[in-house]
């Protein structure tokens, strides 16, 4: 069913068939051989349905460019990888003219001063969800386009709920309630959860917590201390499982699996490993008003100052591309990624894939309900590095929260004032 309407989505944006027998990488090097002008675009996409979907909407672009131009996407590895090759490419003086960045990396990259405004590029952001946009707002510019984002959503089992006669809880209290009932019949957790930031924040997130106060990096709030608390209790109590190795989805057979709050990317995985029949909802809320908080993920697409100005208006034109509503429904489809334009939610496409995929509407309307990490260039290593390690140590029982999160706040104030690397 996903492949199908990824094809159809495909062809809508009218992919030639005989790509069904050449890649698209293929397609993508005789476009540039031919090219005056190309435009390297590097990337963290490492395979599967994102290199692909990116790969297509490059060879659409460049058959609008009648041979002068084109785009060339090329994978660096992981996101951390790419992160590391665009250092080394500012020491080398060798950077692309465009990339996927994360809004701490855009921060980064401002510090170097290696960035082109969206203004100065004319590129209108225009209809695309304006959490987004203001998550790669820095001084009052626009320093990206949001290209491919998810959201936390809430999993749960259908099977489970109906063998206890449970309703999907739509408050943390409920929630609460519902697993802590579940658990005790199976005599096992089925809150299944990764005990890493992204976790950690939806829960920081939902008692009022905030990253950055009076302008401070803060690890340590009150807000912080309670998730963490909670987390750790719930381990304790037994109704909460850290999965420690592999995603989610991998680990399945460990026990009953009743609920998680995991990307929406993760969608299909979960299809393709779960033996019983998977739910999705929107995250549980301090009330039952509104959905709860969810931690956007995924990147931005930048581009760099080093690039000539031929290059910098092919990058344009792409960045205007990519960000429409169709080009965007599309992609989210191929993906399920969340479409950044908000236009793309009404496109007959993506109306269509809803009716045979629910969970893609369900991210659509959690991405109303959107949360942001702190946009520091040193997030991605207080990110994994430090809060996260404070998060497991506490979860499995090897610090209390506070003093983890202690811990981790004089870490991050140590790395931030340069006394370590």
């Amino acid at each position: 069913m996903h492949i199908r309407s990824a094809i159809a989505a495909l062809v809508a944006l009218g992919l030639s068939l005989a790509l069904a027998q050449q890649k698209p990488e293929d397609v993508i090097k005789g476009q540039c051989e031919k090219a005056a002008v190309v435009a390297e675009l590097w990337h963290g996409f490492t395979g599967g349905a994102p290199k692909m979907a990116l790969e297509n909407l490059a060879v659409e672009f460049n058959k609008t460019q009648s041979g002068q131009a084109c785009v060339r996407p090329i994978s660096q590895g992981n996101y951390r990888d790419l992160s590391t090759k665009i250092k080394a490419a500012f020491a080398s003086g060798k950077v692309p003219v465009m990339a996927q960045a994360f809004e701490n990396n855009i921060a980064l990259y401002l510090e170097s001063d290696a960035l082109v405004s969206m203004s100065a590029l004319g590129v209108d952001l225009k209809g695309v969800n304006p959490l987004f946009v203001n998550a790669v707002t820095f001084n009052k510019q626009v320093y990206g386009v949001p290209f491919n984002k998810s959201i936390q959503i809430l999993y749960y089992n259908r099977d489970l709920l109906k063998k206890y006669g449970a309703k999907v809880p739509t408050t943390i209290d409920e929630f609460v309630a519902t697993t802590k009932q579940i658990s005790q019949g199976e005599k096992a957790p089925v809150y299944f959860f990764q005990p890493d930031t992204s976790t950690f924040s939806y829960w920081f997130f939902n008692r009022g917590g905030n990253y950055l106060q009076n302008g401070k990096l803060v690890l340590n709030s009150p807000q912080a201390v309670e998730a963490l608390t909670f987390l750790a209790q719930g381990v304790k109590e037994g109704w909460a499982r850290p999965i420690t190795s592999g995603f989610i989805n991998a680990n399945f057979g460990a026990g009953p699996f009743g609920f998680s709050t995991d990307t929406s990317a993760g969608y299909s995985f979960y299809l393709q490993a779960a033996k019983f029949d998977v739910g999705v909802a929107t995250l549980p809320g301090r009330t039952n008003k509104q959905p709860g908080y969810g931690l956007v993920q995924g990147t931005n697409l930048v581009v760099f100052k080093g690039a000539d100005e031929k290059e910098k208006k092919v990058a344009a034109d792409f960045l205007k591309f990519v960000i429409s509503p169709k080009a965007q429904a599309v992609f989210g489809v191929a993906t399920n990624y969340v479409p950044v334009n908000l236009g793309s939610g009404v496109d007959p496409l993506v109306t269509r894939y809803i009716k045979e995929n629910p969970a893609f509407g369900v991210a659509i309307t959690q991405a109303r309900y959107a949360r942001f990490e702190p946009a520091l260039a040193d997030w991605e290593q207080i990110r994994f590095d430090i809060l996260g390690q404070a998060i497991k140590e506490a979860v499995l029982g090897q610090a209390t929260p506070k003093a983890a999160l202690d811990k981790a706040q004089k870490a991050a104030e140590d790395l931030l004032a340069g006394r370590t690397r």
